[in-house]
């Protein structure tokens, strides 16, 4: 009995800090309307590089309770679809931005980049059925404490629970979501340390000791579990280092996902676009076309 309450509370409070508080840094900012023909992210943008919008999504529920600034419930993920592939927008994943920066690769018309945070259940129950729907991509950057606990026999429930190990290999093998790293266990407040932040009066070398041993542990749990290595670092919370750029490059990581608002511009050949990609956070409410037209106002 004191086992499943103790499951139950470190359940609450995953949600808790994820939700309430995942990626504090992101500052909505209103924009206006903008029509999809007028994005030039074409592959001819040579040296001007591709504009893409990276649409940042956290949970997704069928209780209207629990919508909010990082609940949104599927029928407003499925429009959200919907209106993407009915103006002309094309999903991508990381992997595609990559080999356009570093292998000249064609990207398609209007690109645009779907990603979804900490690896919630919903993610797998609601979003994944109907990317398939709309035969859509999407990127899912996974915590990986938090899949490790609901791996176990521990209470599971959409609101809270977040997928397995073996939920992670299937999103892998369906071959329209990319498994990314959102760290190991940053997600849980310990002591002074913010994210993956260095902490007031840590060393350099052991920030890069701290920092190495919970990504490369997830590294290695996603390499098991789906049989690929993640590419892109998920900055828990938006909080980022200026020390931890420099060491997830040394751990292989080609590609970084921030929580500021806005759009990013990648370039062939230049590899430093790829990192602190900038994404609009995906709330409940409003319809998809005006959350869209605001998120897409940048784009020129």
């Amino acid at each position: 009995m004191t086992i499943k309450i103790n499951y139950k509370l470190i359940s609450f409070f995953c949600a808790v800090a994820v939700v309430a508080g995942a990626c504090f840094l992101f500052e909505p900012r209103e924009v206006s309307p903008a029509s999809a023909k007028e994005n030039t992210s074409s592959t001819a943008a040579g040296e001007e590089g591709v504009q893409v919008p990276v649409i940042m999504y956290h949970h997704m529920l069928k209780n209207k309770k629990q919508w909010g600034t990082y609940v949104v419930s599927p029928e407003e993920f499925e429009n959200d679809l919907k209106y993407l592939s009915d103006n002309g927008f094309t999903t991508v994943v990381i992997e595609d931005l990559i080999n356009y920066v570093q292998k000249g690769t064609p990207l398609p018309e209007n690109p645009v980049v779907i990603t979804f945070d900490d690896g919630y259940e919903s993610t797998y129950a609601y979003a994944m059925p109907l990317l398939k729907k709309y035969n859509a991509k999407a990127v899912v950057s996974i915590v990986g404490s938090y899949t490790d606990l609901y791996s176990g026999n521990v209470p599971k429930n959409i609101s809270y629970s977040y997928v397995t190990w073996e939920q992670v290999g299937e999103m892998h093998k369906s071959g329209l979501i990319e498994i990314q790293n959102h760290s190991y266990d940053f997600h849980e407040a310990k002591g002074d340390r913010h994210g993956a932040r260095m902490v007031k009066g840590e060393t350099i070398e052991e920030y890069r000791q701290v920092l190495t041993e919970d990504l490369t542990l997830t590294q290695q749990k996603i390499q098991a579990a789906a049989g690929v290595t993640p590419t892109c670092f998920t900055y828990p919370f938006g909080y980022v280092d200026k020390q931890s750029e420099g060491i997830i490059k040394e751990l292989g990581f080609k590609a970084s996902l921030s929580c500021s608002s806005g759009i990013s511009r990648i370039r062939q050949g230049d590899p430093e676009s790829l990192y602190l990609l900038k994404r609009y956070n995906r709330p409940h409410g409003g319809t998809s076309s005006s959350f869209f037209k605001k998120a897409f106002k940048d784009l020129v």
